[in-house]
């Protein structure tokens, strides 16, 4: 039962990094200079994270190679807190986008009467 929690717990890890690399403000700069510069590493590095499915292959490895580090016992707690941290983040955000989605039904049922 715990390792199909920490299977769970690992995939919501992976998604929610891949969509702060892929998709938030915070790394955008860093996608543009990847976008803009001449080298053809940086531009490939580019590709790779403009694409979240292929971003979350290379997050899928370094996750796995995270977790193997915790389950070592190398730097346990500090590993936990981040996963913990990412992992409640995200789930933070599916709620807030169902509590966004209630609402907004409810407002539109309310104009229409």
């Amino acid at each position: 039962m715990i390792f199909a929690l920490e299977i769970i717990a690992a995939i919501i890890l992976i998604e929610a990094i891949t969509g702060i690399i892929t998709k938030s403000e915070l790394f955008q700069p860093i996608r543009k200079f990847l976008f803009n510069s001449n080298s053809r590493i940086l531009k490939f590095i580019h590709d790779i994270t403009d694409c979240p499915y292929c971003t979350s292959v290379w997050v899928s490895l370094f996750c796995t190679g995270m977790l193997c580090l915790y389950k070592l016992n190398i730097m346990p707690q500090l590993l936990a807190l981040f996963f913990m941290g990412v992992v409640l983040h995200r789930l933070s955000n599916v709620l807030h986008f169902i509590i966004d989605r209630i609402d907004s039904n409810h407002e539109s049922l309310d104009k229409d009467n």
